[in-house]
């Protein structure tokens, strides 16, 4: 099966904007509407990443 996106590219970017999310959290002047935003928006990246990496290593898929 042919893919059509660079794996290791779009785990690094996705990596980064979680990342940069994670930073985010350290602000002090955050409310908590926004701290919990920025913390379901992490597991939300979490998430994809662990659908990336089934998909890369073809886990999941049944045969």
């Amino acid at each position: 099966m042919k893919r059509s996106y660079n794996y290791h590219e779009t785990k690094k970017q996705l990596e980064s904007q979680k990342s940069q999310l994670c930073k985010r959290l350290t602000d002090v002047k955050l409310t908590e509407s926004e701290r919990n935003e920025i913390k379901r928006t992490i597991d939300n990246y979490e998430y994809i990443l662990n659908l990336v990496e089934m998909n890369h290593f073809e886990r999941g898929i049944s045969h």
